[in-house]
């Protein structure tokens, strides 16, 4: 197959894609993002907005989402199409391997207690396995398949000669996320700190003292199912946003299914952690 007069193959090997998530936007990480990949060599051949929806969703983790409980599934349709997302089109800092798999090893884990120091998630701040702020196609396959979930063909088309011709988009990437992150508020996604923010909203006796005991109680280890706190934060009349309830399912929630194995294994898993 011929890409723009261009090996597909090669494009492919020597390219990766990243997706800088909704979390990553509000938390103002987006810079920070691209002044990591720049200090390492990856160089920013193409960034554009695209807001994940819910076919996306499924589109980009189609492998793994067989492993995927409900609460983990709803959580990340509400999350992800929070904000619109950064996508980047990168060029690897050398030849000889994927470029997926180097950027996937440099990404991290998705579980804050596997990342490593040096790792993108670390450096950025990873939360929890969901609010944990990039992710990059495993394969050079899958980031073909992923550009198809990104672009239409025409946008394609465009975007595999900008892949060919080694355009240099890294002002443009800055651009684009500067803008981003001043089309939404700066949040922040702690539990520690949407429990303090929370708990101060709950003054007063009855369900609201109740709310307020269970949500302080999560700082001290006592868990509880994250549905039946959104469910008693109706009932005291404590109006929860989008990202309260993202922040409190992502880190109740049970993630995945016991006993069920991915559909494709997940390429970062022997040395960085779970898909997303």
């Amino acid at each position: 197959m011929r890409i723009g007069g261009s090996d597909a193959v090669g494009i492919a090997t020597r390219h990766a894609f990243a997706l800088l998530k909704p979390d990553a936007v509000v938390r103002r990480r987006l810079v920070s993002a691209l002044e990591w990949l720049s200090v390492r060599g990856w160089r920013v051949v193409h960034a554009r907005r695209f807001r994940v929806h819910r076919w996306a969703v499924r589109a980009f983790w189609q492998y793994q989402w067989n492993t995927a409980t409900r609460d983990r599934r709803e959580m990340a349709d509400l999350y992800m199409s929070a904000t619109d997302s950064l996508v980047l089109l990168l060029r690897a800092p050398h030849d000889g391997e994927w470029a997926s798999s180097i950027l996937t090893r440099g990404k991290g884990s998705s579980d804050p207690a596997r990342c490593r120091p040096g790792q993108l998630r670390h450096a950025l701040g990873t939360l929890n396995q969901q609010l944990n702020l990039v992710h990059t196609a495993d394969e050079p396959v899958d980031l073909i398949r992923e550009i198809g979930i990104c672009c239409t063909a025409s946008e394609r088309a465009d975007l595999y000669r900008a892949l060919v011709d080694g355009v240099d988009a890294a002002d443009e990437a800055v651009d684009r996320a500067r803008r981003l992150e001043a089309d939404h508020e700066a949040l922040d996604l702690s539990l520690t700190g949407t429990v303090a923010r929370l708990a101060g909203r709950s003054v007063g006796g009855g369900e609201r003292a109740l709310l307020r005991r269970r949500l302080t109680g999560l700082l001290d280890g006592r868990t509880t199912g994250w549905r039946e706190l959104v469910a008693l934060a109706d009932r005291a009349g404590v109006a929860l946003s989008r990202w309260d309830r993202v922040v409190l399912g992502t880190y109740l929630l049970v993630p995945t299914l016991p006993g069920v194995v991915p559909l494709v294994s997940d390429a970062s898993a022997a040395g960085v952690g779970p898909p997303q």
